[in-house]
């Protein structure tokens, strides 16, 4: 009030002062109780969209948490199983080709010149060496024995190739014969004598290997053996040989069952998470466990499907029914998520489990530091509304005889934040959390506190979101870049058709079905000059991004040696030599190359263990034709490969073709082969290339039905047509 004006005497005088003091007194008092209501509401309100907030949170975050755990987990455990199982079909693809070579000694012996073979030696150990067995005195005497063993041992280093090149995965690899007579590359030659320097005997037809190949008739696996030289337990594979129906040779190798534990010992989901490995009749090859239902017993005899645990016999029944899948169990009393999936060539399974206590820990310490930050500023609003309210007292004692418009204006400063948070905080609702800091609210005291308080639960609320947003960002631009290096590889073989239409000489006509997004097969055909076309047709080994890189640089080497003018044995010789010098990652490619006079129809081509072509002639149905083959390009230098030639009439058909059509597998293992190939060349065999193409692609569909695709399809085929 005015300190100048003057008070009237008397009765009214201190009627109005009593008025103007009791005016001011019911305002402050009035002041007073409005703040301590707007006081309460917005502690009410604060709690309210706490306890709303915690539950979004709780419900989003778990959800999303459980989602990108479920995806990691599957996800990891099927690369697992894809690495493992890789190891495993490239190991499987060596012996084959290996067993190709033997079958090829057996059938040519001619061929084949003769190398001396000797028996272990110990002071070669720790290195791999060739090395000569036999079960018995008889099979050491026999004279044709001996020969055929000089004329395999020009295998070696295919044999030792095999064992160095497959990181520890095979530990050696056998040629053993029926009759007890064994070559073997390894690196333990002193562990085939004992203490009195007297070697072994060995009879291969008693492991395990042989008897299961012999008596699957194909290449198999048995389930963990204890090794004949170490005592230590290993997977033992074999590959039977037969020539005209008779048997003539096995082939086996080995992988220590502990190189296989380890490659999955480390793989787990979180703190907590650990994996296991079971074999295709449920028994237990590997476990992190040493006690409880899981627990890891030497001989691995446990089929934990018998352990009594109803639920756990469910899921290793369903991850040995299916391919790969999810489950919940109770293990050992403790609730885990499981994920599962199979290694096709073993037949073998991993599964992978995670506590549920750690996959709800990240959303229990977001709750619980949400509670603690709310409770500490329920706390410091509580204590410093006591402060406020003794300080109200105060401000309305000493201030009795001011002002109602000063009373007002101090109200309005206390309510004024207080009404602009509850409003905001209010729609602080749903998917929406962001609350910002605003001039309002910088009192410099409790309110600003409570705003900031507000602020940083909406700054960790945005960046938690933020966070889930990179991550997707992230899954899309691998898928991204993964579609762009398909069409990039598309892009680099002739993939428009009719490729040469002002050429009525020939019809061409080729496709690429790779088994990842991008493959290591590949075909192409050019002109060499204006009457010869070059044509090729490869399969890099491996797949994925790396064979296709290596298919690159093959591809470009064969064209650029074609267009030199050399013929298909130069271009494959000079090929072979320049890629095994700089092939440091030891993969290699087969290939069949022809050069097709357009001219006379005559194709010469040369084979570098490539499948065999399949030939039409104009009036008769399509044939395999059993070309000389070659060894692969890229293993060993300085080969020298030979050059046949085919006379083409107008009419005649070429088809070539990578193992990918051939070695098709169905669900129950069997192989497409190359009889099917043939019999569905000839059910359209007077159609164009393309016709034909897509009848091998339909019935190779049919054949493989729900079946995953192993391996690359590529095809090619010509019709050659003659000089118009």
């Amino acid at each position: 009030m005015d300190n100048k004006i003057i008070l009237a005497s008397g009765g009214l005088r201190k009627k109005l002062l009593l008025l103007c003091s009791m005016l001011v007194i019911t305002a402050a008092v009035a002041f007073a109780i409005i703040g301590i209501l707007q006081l309460r509401a917005a502690a009410r309100v604060t709690a309210e969209t706490n306890d709303s907030q915690n539950v979004a949170i709780k419900e989003r975050s778990q959800e999303t948490i459980t989602s990108l755990t479920y995806e990691d987990m599957l996800n990891t455990i099927t690369l697992t199983a894809e690495n493992a199982d890789g190891e495993f079909w490239t190991m499987k693809h060596d012996f084959t080709m290996l067993a190709a070579q033997v079958q090829d000694i057996f059938a040519h012996p001619d061929k084949y010149g003769e190398r001396e073979v000797y028996p272990p030696d110990p002071a070669k150990a720790g290195r791999y060496s060739l090395q000569l067995i036999f079960a018995n005195d008889e099979a050491a005497r026999d004279p044709e024995t001996q020969i055929m063993v000089r004329k395999l041992a020009n295998l070696e280093p295919l044999m030792t190739e095999i064992v160095r090149g497959n990181d520890n995965f095979t530990r050696d690899c056998y040629i053993s014969l029926p009759n007890g007579t064994s070559m073997v590359v390894d690196t333990i030659p002193d562990e085939k004598y004992d203490e009195n320097d007297v070697m072994y005997p060995y009879d291969p037809t008693e492991r395990p290997w042989y008897q299961s190949a012999v008596e699957a008739g194909e290449f198999s696996f048995t389930l963990a053996v204890h090794s004949y030289f170490l005592e230590l337990p290993e997977v033992e594979y074999g590959c039977p040989i037969y020539l005209d129906g008779e048997l003539v040779a096995v082939l086996g190798g080995s992988t220590k069952l502990s190189v296989i534990q380890e490659f999955i010992s480390d793989v787990g989901v979180g703190k907590k998470g650990f994996s296991i490995m079971v074999s295709n009749g449920g028994l237990l090859v590997y476990s992190p466990r040493e006690s409880g239902e899981l627990k890891m017993v030497n001989d691995m005899s446990t089929d934990i499907r018998d352990t009594g645990n109803a639920a756990l016999a469910t899921l290793i029944q369903d991850a040995l029914d299916q391919e790969s899948g999810l489950g919940k169990v109770e293990i050992d009393g403790e609730a885990y998520y499981a994920a599962f999936a199979r290694m096709s060539s073993l037949g073998w399974t991993l599964i992978t489990f995670v506590p549920h206590s750690e996959l709800e820990q990240p959303t229990e310490a977001l709750l619980t530091e949400l509670d603690n930050i709310s409770a500490k500023a329920s706390e410091g609003y509580k204590r410093n509304f006591r402060r406020s309210s003794l300080l109200l007292l105060i401000i309305v004692i000493l201030l009795i005889f001011s002002a109602s418009v000063a009373a007002v204006s101090f109200s309005g400063k206390i309510t004024n934040p207080i009404r602009v948070m509850t409003q905001r905080i209010e729609d602080v609702t749903g998917e929406q959390f962001v609350f910002q800091m605003d001039d309002v609210y910088r009192t410099g005291d409790e309110i600003e506190i409570l705003a900031n308080t507000f602020r940083k639960l909406s700054d960790q609320t945005e960046e938690y979101l933020r966070n889930i947003l990179a991550m997707t960002a992230e899954k899309e631009r691998t898928g991204t870049e993964l579609a762009l290096a398909t069409r990039i590889q598309a892009d680099m073989l002739p993939n428009k058709f009719p490729a040469f239409p002002d050429r009525q000489e020939f019809h061409v006509f080729a496709s690429m079905t790779p088994a990842k997004e991008v493959g290591g097969d590949f075909y192409d055909f050019f002109f060499v000059d204006d009457d010869r076309l070059a044509l090729v047709m490869a399969d890099v080994s491996g797949k994925g991004i790396p064979a296709a890189m290596f298919m690159m640089m093959a591809k470009n080497m064969i064209q650029n040696q074609a267009m030199a003018g050399h013929s298909p044995q130069e271009v494959l010789g000079t090929v072979n030599q320049m890629i095994y010098e700089n092939n440091k990652e030891e993969m290699f490619v087969t290939v069949w190359f022809g050069i097709l006079d357009l001219v006379s129809g005559i194709l010469t081509a040369a084979n570098a263990g490539h499948e065999y072509p399949v030939l039409k002639t104009p009036d008769g149905p399509f044939e395999i034709f059993k070309d000389k083959h070659g060894f692969v390009l890229g293993t060993v230098g300085g080969m020298k490969y030979r050059e046949y030639e085919l006379h083409l009439e107008p009419g005649s058909k070429l088809f070539v073709y990578t193992d990918g059509a051939s070695e098709a597998q169905n669900s129950e293992e069997e192989l497409f082969g190359r009889d099917r190939i043939v019999q569905a060349l000839n059910s359209v065999k007077d159609e164009p290339p393309e016709g034909l193409l897509r009848a091998v692609t339909e019935a190779v569909a049919d054949f493989v039905g729900e079946a995953e695709q192993f391996d690359d399809i590529t095809m090619l085929c010509i019709e050659y047509r003659g000089k118009a």
